[in-house]
């Protein structure tokens, strides 16, 4: 049997800040989901996390429970269920705007497990694109990163989708006889997450404000900037670490 793996994983760090630095590796990864029988370790600094946020509704995340090894705490936070992979087909720009205001007042919570521990913290859906995007985009923005790069670090995910298409298959999730994937779960296009970027940065005191004026704790909000923005040694694995 083929060993298998995330293929859609990466550490945000390294992207740079507004003002000057970059963030610190090591801290917050975002991914697709893991499964039974992943074999493959992910070449990522501290693995594995200590924290998994899973995006997941409830029957994505039991119909392939992946069990993490002890002392990694998992938190399941349901974020927005029409946005799993064959949900009813929508524009990717619209989808995460309603996303994003659906949920605007889990931001606080989600923050505060974001928070807890000193080791890393996974945050991942089903393909770590969408979901996993919206919520990575807008911490990011609220620690200072650069738009621009905010954008970038989503597109990426677009290299990853036909393998993650074939990871799929293997593990059961699809079929050769399932229906075909609206073309928007198969896209990772600037233009979907550009408009949520612009609203957030272009909301009353930035980012961070808005996340504060939707339930977010300012001292949260600031061990998280503290932790994003710390001075790291840079990460020097391998550059393909990021897919495994």
């Amino acid at each position: 049997m083929t060993a298998r793996g995330f293929v859609n994983l990466r550490d945000v760090g390294g992207l740079p800040l507004v003002g000057g630095g970059v963030t610190a590796h090591g801290v917050l990864y975002r991914g697709d989901a893991p499964y039974p029988g992943d074999s493959v370790l992910p070449a990522l600094e501290s693995w594995p996390p200590s924290t998994i946020i899973d995006l997941r509704g409830d029957t994505e995340r039991d119909r392939f429970a992946y069990g993490w090894p002890t002392g990694t705490v998992v938190h399941h936070m349901p974020l927005f269920d029409s946005a799993a992979p064959g949900a009813r087909p929508v524009d990717l720009q619209s989808l995460y705007t309603r996303m994003l205001h659906y949920n605007e007042t889990r931001v606080g919570e989600i923050l505060a497990r974001v928070v807890e521990p000193d080791g890393a913290v996974l945050l991942h859906c089903t393909a770590g694109k969408d979901r996993t995007g919206v919520l990575v985009a807008v911490l990011l923005l609220a620690a200072g990163v650069e738009p621009d790069a905010v954008v970038d670090d989503y597109v990426r995910s677009e290299e990853a989708l036909f393998d993650l298409m074939d990871r799929w298959l293997e593990v059961g999730v699809r079929t050769r006889n399932s229906p075909p994937l609206a073309e928007q779960f198969l896209r990772a296009p600037a233009d979907a997450i550009a408009p949520i970027v612009e609203q957030l940065t272009a909301a009353p005191g930035g980012p961070a404000q808005w996340m504060l004026d939707h339930g977010a704790n300012p001292d949260h909000l600031d061990t998280w900037r503290a932790r994003i923005h710390r001075v790291a040694v840079p990460f020097t694995g391998s550059p393909e670490g990021q897919k495994s």
